[in-house]
């Protein structure tokens, strides 16, 4: 891993909320904060709530506390009314994203799509899935001519390796995680990027929307997921995986920084090892 330049280095944690955080979601913050913070940069929060179908409000202000709680401290974004604390909110960034997206529609790299997830299911003899499980999108209206708007459901990108994903959920408003994060990221100056690997397939999204909008290509790690005993990756919807208060606060942060010295690669937790003393002791 190449290193920053100290002044230079800023990381996030993106959390959704779609639920409270479990012990996998304080893995990856914890790995977040300790990669920028061994480096003396920058760590900002950012809430990707541009899902409006599965985000809720009543879970930011408990994944802000449960962060504070386990000693995870963001700095302050600029410019923001006291009453964000320094936390940038993606359902209030559609303006800038629209802006991003007429760009790419001007050049010629989206199309307007009118398939939808059960039309594309049905189609056996067309359908291929990538590593994640999800549909790899079979190009049924790339080049079509005239598609009625009354039947458009989502904006895609014209991608190079046959991968076109969805930029925008035309029915409900929404912008698509591969996009938003990208855009996020490069005006937010993240020059390092930790996250689970089960999000490894979009590297091939950020790439393309960020080789098309001449962005730079962020530094990224990623860590593995934490499972349960039977190998399932933790899920917010499961009672039994969020995180506890009180007494229980020490014990998963320990818990966390063990799953790290696990199973990420030795010379990086050398380096982190002075953050997390000087943070979490």
């Amino acid at each position: 891993m190449e290193k920053t330049n100290d002044k230079n280095v800023r990381g996030r944690f993106a959390p959704s909320p779609t639920g409270p955080l479990h012990l996998g979601s304080l893995v990856t913050a914890l790995a977040s904060f300790l990669d920028v913070k061994s480096e003396n940069g920058k760590f900002w929060l950012r809430i990707e709530d541009s899902d409006s179908q599965r985000s809720k409000s009543k879970f930011i202000g408990l994944i802000k506390q449960q962060l504070i709680d386990h000693g995870i401290v963001w700095d302050v974004w600029p410019n923001l009314g006291h009453e964000k604390d320094g936390v940038i909110y993606q359902s209030e960034r559609q303006h800038i994203y629209s802006n991003f997206m007429y760009y790419l529609s001007s050049v010629d790299r989206t199309f307007l799509c009118k398939c939808t997830r059960k039309s594309l299911s049905q189609k056996n003899h067309l359908v291929k899935y990538l590593e994640s499980g999800e549909i790899r999108y079979p190009q049924i209206c790339r080049n079509r001519k005239g598609t009625c708007l009354s039947q458009v459901q989502t904006l895609r990108l014209k991608s190079t390796n046959r991968d076109d994903f969805v930029i925008k959920r035309l029915t409900t408003g929404d912008f698509s995680y591969a996009f938003t994060v990208v855009i996020d990221d490069y005006l937010q100056g993240v020059t390092r990027v930790v996250r689970g690997d089960d999000l490894k397939f979009t590297i091939e999204r950020n790439r393309q929307v960020q080789t098309i909008l001449g962005f730079p290509f962020p530094t990224i790690l990623h860590v593995p997921v934490v499972r349960d005993c039977n190998g399932r990756k933790l899920s917010k919807t499961d009672e039994h995986s969020k995180l506890l208060g009180g007494k229980f606060i020490k014990k998963q942060i320990t818990q966390s920084w063990t799953h790290l010295r696990k199973n990420m690669p030795s010379s990086w937790i050398e380096k982190v090892t002075p953050a997390y003393e000087t943070f979490f002791f």
